[in-house]
Formats: C-alpha cells, structure tokens, sequence
C-alpha cells in the first residue's frame, strides 16, 4: 500500500500543502491540482488509486469534475473523496448521499483523511 498514488484538487494551497506532506509521508504519490482543468490533465496523463475532491473549486464544481472523472475512469470515480469547508446545498447532499463515497468537513486531520481514505480501498 506504500505506492498508492493520490490527486488532490483542492484550490487551497494550504490545504493542498498539508494533504500533499502528509500523505508523502505514508509513502504515497500525491498530485496537486488548485483547479478543475488541472484535475481532468492529469487524470488523462497519470492513474490514480484515489482522488480527494473539494466541492467548491473556481472553474467548476466537485460534482461536475466528479462526472467527469468518473466518465474518463470509472474506478477513480469510485474512489473519491469529498471535502468541503462550507455548508452543503441540497444538491450536493443529495449527491454525495446517492455517490456512496467518502466525504469530510472542513477542517478534516490528516488522521481523518488516511481513514477515509482507507475505508475506500476496502482496508
């Protein structure tokens, strides 16, 4: 489980900064993205054991990049994360609730994050 390989998208740098340490620490891979576009590029160049998502980015919403991750690489889609420091609209909930994924409010620990993403992979 040490090469797991993991996307951040998250337009909070120090968020992205804490996720990237962290998880590199356990001797995983981490890729940063600060924006949608960014996510969907790398998820076109690279595979990824996992993705955490932030709901609210500026070029486009977690639920939209999620369909669309989903739609380049279904297994990635099942292996999302959510997390949001912001309360959640109707629709987010409703998706997040049908997704059966993970997702955490912020501020999450690190602790939090590697179970969450634990609980994922099925570990």
């Amino acid at each position: 489980m040490a090469d797991r390989s993991i996307l951040v998208v998250d337009d909070e740098v120090d968020i992205g900064i804490l996720l990237s340490d962290g998880l590199m620490q356990r001797g995983w891979k981490v890729d940063v993205a600060l924006d949608a576009r960014r996510a969907l590029e790398l998820v076109h160049e690279r595979l990824y054991d996992a993705a955490i998502l932030d709901f609210a980015l500026p070029d486009m919403n977690g639920i939209m990049l999620h369909r669309q991750i989903r739609a380049l690489d279904a297994e990635l889609g099942a292996r999302t994360l959510f997390t949001s420091g912001r309360g959640q609209s109707d629709d987010n909930l409703a998706y997040f609730g049908n997704s059966g994924l993970g997702f955490l409010a912020k501020p999450f620990n690190l602790a939090e994050v590697v179970g969450a993403l634990e609980r994922l992979w099925g570990g």
